[in-house]
């Protein structure tokens, strides 16, 4: 980028690639808290197949994060976003026609392998200059809360009205509607050098990445054991699930959002990491307990306040301590670690389900959050986790 790109030019690119991976994740999104519970009908279904297939593209993404953030550093960021967004497309169509477990599983790999999340977020570092970088990485951040705060919404409706098949279709049609908002995109220099990644810089980046392997873990094992919960525990109709989704997703956002526009002005992103997992470990523990439905509301609510901190401030952070060469590849490393966590968290999910039930479930990944936060912190005490900007 040049100086001449500008304020509104940097705004224009980031609520773009905002959009893109809003759409691509809303396709994902949607599948979670439905796809345990339409799927028993499925030929060959089991608790163990239906969390591989949950978490499956997340293996696939892990896989292909590296390899598409290094063809975007010598191929361009726009020619692998557009392939990726293709693949994509093409994985809802074979998980849509599918007729077994084994074809919705290579289905949802093949959703995966489009693995551009970490190309987006290089793009608009490349573009951004470094005192607005944390501003665009929140605004891509927000988009990818709001297509989760949408998904819980609408996924249940749109589930009841075309079936499970008929939402791989829809996955499809988001794909082809992101490849257009792709090419409303230009060619341009990247900003001005920065400084190379320094070793400190280096051992944020992987304390980092071990975080986010886990926030999406526990997130995607949550969404294995909760709808089943609510509908074999509760009696609470599928159909009505969007009625705690979406007010506890709101209210979480309503306390999150002050917070971080504080903190990402200060490049204190950081500090928020260590009470956010604490957050995680109390909501998920307070779930496992099962008391009340009411009560599963609002641990859900706690539960996504920590999700929304810790998803806004990690790739904010991330940011401010990588240097520019081979922006791709790491900020593909940490893609990686984010879907990898996906796909052992869908694995792991259905494997305690099955075995020890949804308390267990609920309680072991309980744990790990605390265990982490505790570990967080300790390690902001010797000084890392400090946000160096540029």
């Amino acid at each position: 980028m040049t100086a001449s790109y500008g304020q509104s030019g940097e705004m224009r690119l980031t609520i773009t690639l905002a959009g893109v991976i809003a759409l691509r994740m809303l396709g994902l999104f949607m599948i979670l808290p439905v796809f345990m519970v339409l799927a028993r009908d499925f030929p060959g279904f089991t608790p163990l197949l239906g969390g591989l297939a949950v978490g499956a593209y997340g293996l696939t993404q892990a896989l292909f994060q590296q390899p598409f953030g290094w063809l975007s550093d010598r191929w361009g960021r726009r020619r692998v976003l557009l392939l990726g967004m293709a693949i994509f497309a093409i994985g809802g169509v074979v998980a849509a026609l599918a007729e077994s477990m084994t074809a919705l599983i290579i289905g949802r790999c093949l959703q995966g392998s489009g693995a551009i999340a970490g190309v987006a977020m290089a793009f608009a570092a490349d573009r951004v200059r470094p005192e607005r970088r944390a501003i665009s990485m929140a605004i891509i951040g927000m988009g990818i809360g709001g297509a989760f705060l949408f998904s819980m919404a609408v996924s249940v409706p749109v589930a009841n009205l075309i079936g499970l098949q008929g939402l791989f279709w829809l996955t499809a049609g988001l794909a082809l509607l992101g490849m257009a908002l792709v090419m409303t995109t230009t060619s341009g220099d990247a900003v001005e050098s920065e400084p190379a990644e320094t070793p400190e810089a280096g051992v944020v980046v992987w304390l980092l990445c071990l975080s986010v392997f886990l926030l999406h873990a526990v997130m995607t094992q949550l969404f294995v054991v909760l709808p089943g919960l609510w509908v074999d525990q509760f009696h609470f109709a599928l159909a009505e699930h969007w009625k705690i989704y979406l007010p506890a997703m709101l209210v979480s956002v309503l306390l999150v959002l002050p917070l971080l526009a504080r903190m990402g002005r200060r490049g204190a992103e950081g500090k928020l990491i260590f009470p956010a997992f604490c957050l995680l470990g109390l909501a998920l523990f307070s779930m496992g307990l099962g008391t009340s439905l009411t009560w599963l509301a609002v641990m859900l609510a706690v539960y996504f306040a920590g999700f929304n901190l810790l998803e806004a401030a990690m790739p904010s952070l991330l940011a401010r301590v990588i240097g520019q060469a081979g922006r791709g590849r790491r900020m593909g490393l940490y893609s990686t670690f984010q879907f990898l966590g996906a796909f052992a968290g869908g694995v792991a999910g259905g494997f305690v389900l099955g075995q020890w039930g949804p308390e267990t479930a609920l309680h072991s990944v309980a744990v790990l959050c605390l265990c982490w936060g505790v570990a967080i912190g300790l390690l902001l005490k010797r000084g890392f986790l400090k946000s160096d900007p540029e």
